[in-house]
């Protein structure tokens, strides 16, 4: 765990607002200079605070939908672990890729644009596995919710500034079409959402009026629905859980209240809403066991009567985080070339 001084927690928590935030207004927020500030925030990235600037691209809007998926192995071996991750990792349609301990191994979801192709990808990938797979489950991602993390213990709870709802399933209405310059600025953004229109323009071929004009237009359509600074939790000294939850039928009225009381939890990392066999997912950050008990207690004081049942999953390491997969981006090129 590293120890972070009150200024480098200053210019964590402007990133984490604002990861396009100018050097200047850092500065003036965390009271240094921008020179100073630079060398601290590429000190970070060096000693792996932050793991990199990027952004979330709504898929939704463009046609594909995020499937989640769960496996219990056996029979691995060290080799053929690694095998598997590196399999899914460079899979061009997984989104992320984590491995866990608890009621499933290994985790990944993968883009597609509808049920047909997301069975024909996950074949793939089982195919692939074979006979290591014990069982496995997956689930449709409606939708999904980050928060910030107070670095600064301002606020209530440790987690306290909700950031925008992803909406990660499309309906297969209302698909924005875009061109090849706009996946070309996703992509970028996508490895570096610090890059300035300029750093942009200059690998794409254009000038930085037009990727100023057009990065304003994606984020007017929601095809960017957020800007987003990876944070190495672990570094700060956090173990990532995560609950999957089985609810009661409950009516609208009933899901608000339910919505209101998971965010009074503490230490909340993000919410995902779905469909298959379990209905949510509550991803939790603690420090230790202890923490991670007061947290389980609060949940359940507050969320007794909706639940039926859940399972709590230690998650060990994700070896892979994309809004916008390679394959993805690869067959809109494709579309937009006609």
């Amino acid at each position: 765990m590293l120890k972070l001084d009150l200024k480098n927690k200053k210019i964590l928590t402007v990133l984490d607002e604002d990861p396009r935030a100018p050097l200047s207004k850092i500065a003036s927020r965390v009271g240094l200079s921008k020179q100073v500030v630079d060398y601290r925030i590429k000190t970070l990235l060096k000693k792996g605070v932050i793991k990199g600037f990027n952004i979330h691209c709504n898929l939704s809007r463009l046609g594909y939908s995020t499937f989640g998926c769960y496996l219990r192995l056996r029979g691995l071996t060290e080799e053929k672990e690694k095998q598997i991750i590196d399999f899914l990792v460079q899979h061009p349609f997984t989104k992320w890729v984590v491995i866990c301990e608890g009621k499933w191994d290994l985790a990944f979801a993968l883009a597609a644009k509808n049920i047909l192709d997301f069975n024909h990808k996950f074949e793939e990938i089982t195919d692939m596995i074979g006979d290591h797979i014990e069982i496995y489950d997956t689930n449709i991602i409606y939708t999904l919710q980050n928060f910030s993390l107070d670095l600064l213990g301002t606020k209530k709870y440790a987690y306290y500034k909700e950031r925008p709802v992803r909406q990660e399933f499309s309906t297969g209405e209302d698909i924005i079409k875009i061109d090849e310059t706009d996946i070309k600025i996703l992509q970028h953004l996508q490895i570096n959402s610090r890059a300035s229109l300029v750093e942009i323009a200059n690998k794409i071929n254009t000038s930085a009026d037009t990727i100023r004009y057009r990065l304003r237009n994606l984020v007017a359509r929601k095809i960017i629905t957020d800007f987003n600074t990876r944070i190495n939790i672990e570094a700060l000294g956090y173990n990532w859980y995560q609950l999957i939850i089985d609810l009661r039928r409950f009516q609208e009225a009933d899901e608000k209240k339910f919505m209101t009381r998971i965010k009074q939890i503490p230490n909340i990392h993000y919410i995902v809403r779905c469909m298959g066999k379990w209905d949510f997912e509550i991803h939790l950050l603690a420090r230790s066991i202890a923490e991670l008990r007061h947290t389980l207690i609060k949940i359940r004081d507050l969320l007794s009567e909706f639940i039926i049942s859940y399972d709590i999953m230690i998650m060990f390491k994700k070896y892979k985080s994309t809004s916008l997969p390679r394959g993805v981006a690869q067959e809109l090129i494709k579309k937009a070339r006609g």
